[in-house]
């Protein structure tokens, strides 16, 4: 079988508006073949180098100004609650804090994967529970024991919101402050 070669000739417009477009930092898609010329990389590359520039399609290039040192990501909890206006079943139909655990170990596992990507950046997560059962938060500690990065679970109390705490809903009625963790409800 003949194997073809491709022959990228450019015609001389073509280098011109590359080189124009280099000037004013916007990126072109060659259509025929999925390539960027402004930057010689293809569409399937990784087109952002962390740290230094973040390119996508519709917004070009962008160069990065200042350097992101640390990143925070807090997730809060509350698996002994369910929700008022819940009255479908969930998609897996399993109890809350499965889905809680489940939402900390996609945390953890895309912390992990940035682990060698984002290098130079001090990661941190934190868990701001209310409520859930002490067996639950021992399974987050367990979970988070063993990672690289920092971690902590911090316990709510509402006590120290409840002056803050409007204790009027959007229909105008009053709301309970307190949950009602015997029933599962607000």
């Amino acid at each position: 079988m003949k194997e073809i070669n491709k022959v990228n000739k450019k015609s001389l417009f073509k280098k011109l508006f590359i080189k124009v477009c280099r000037m004013l930092n916007y990126e072109i898609i060659d259509q025929n073949n999925f390539y960027l010329p402004v930057t010689k990389q293809n569409l399937d590359e990784d087109l952002s180098i962390a740290g230094k520039r973040s390119l996508t399609i519709p917004m070009g290039n962008v160069e990065i100004t200042r350097k992101v040192k640390s990143l925070t990501i807090i997730l809060r909890s509350c698996t002994s609650v369910q929700m008022l206006t819940q009255s479908k079943k969930r998609i897996f139909d399993s109890e809350k804090s499965e889905y809680t655990l489940r939402t900390l170990n996609s945390l953890i596992n895309s912390l992990n994967f940035s682990k060698d990507l984002f290098n130079n950046i001090s990661l941190d997560l934190v868990i701001v529970d209310h409520s859930s059962d002490q067996s639950i938060i021992d399974k987050m500690r367990l979970m988070l024991s063993k990672q690289f990065f920092k971690s902590k679970i911090i316990s709510l109390d509402l006590e120290n919101f409840v002056k803050k705490i409007n204790p009027i809903n959007e229909k105008n009625e009053k709301v309970s402050l307190k949950p009602n963790v015997k029933h599962g409800k607000y």
